[in-house]
């Protein structure tokens, strides 16, 4: 806290005209006056830490389909083309059997499978308005241990 009240003072008399540091309008002349109310100092803190919460969970680095593909490619010694072929299947098999209500296992990897949503009320957060959401069906996912185990090595 301390350290804060430092860099703001530094940062006060560094940039006398800035108006981000003066308190009170801006067509006086006077010299201005540095805010170091308790209030807008963990405010301005507050917002650094969600700022900087939010460039860690930016880090994470897509693994899009095309690189997917090549890897698996690479680790069959196969082409890209009977690479995609095989996710292909293997994608549309688990969404077809799931769609049909079945539970698909795949053991050290996890489990699909379809969950039903219950019907519920809501609101359109632009008018306030409430509304009734229907009940619907979502597929689901469920790492076995193995994966969540190797996730957290």
């Amino acid at each position: 806290m301390r350290l804060s009240l430092v860099i703001m003072a530094i940062l006060g008399f560094a940039i006398q005209n800035s108006e981000a540091f003066v308190k009170g309008s801006s067509t006086t002349r006077s010299r201005p006056q540095l805010s170091t109310s308790n209030t807008e100092l963990y405010a301005a803190a507050k917002k650094t830490a969600k700022k900087k919460a939010a460039s860690k969970k930016a880090e994470v680095e897509t693994f899009r389909k095309p690189q997917f593909i090549a890897e698996v490619a690479e680790r069959l010694d196969t082409t890209k083309v009977e690479a995609e072929a095989v996710l292909a299947a293997v994608l549309d098999t688990i969404s077809d059997n799931v769609v049909d209500g079945k539970k698909v296992n795949l053991p050290g990897f996890g489990t699909f499978q379809l969950r039903f949503r219950a019907a519920r009320k809501g609101r359109n957060p632009q008018t306030g308005e409430e509304l009734d959401i229907k009940a619907s069906y979502s597929p689901g996912f469920t790492a076995s241990k193995a994966f969540k185990e190797k996730a957290n090595e």
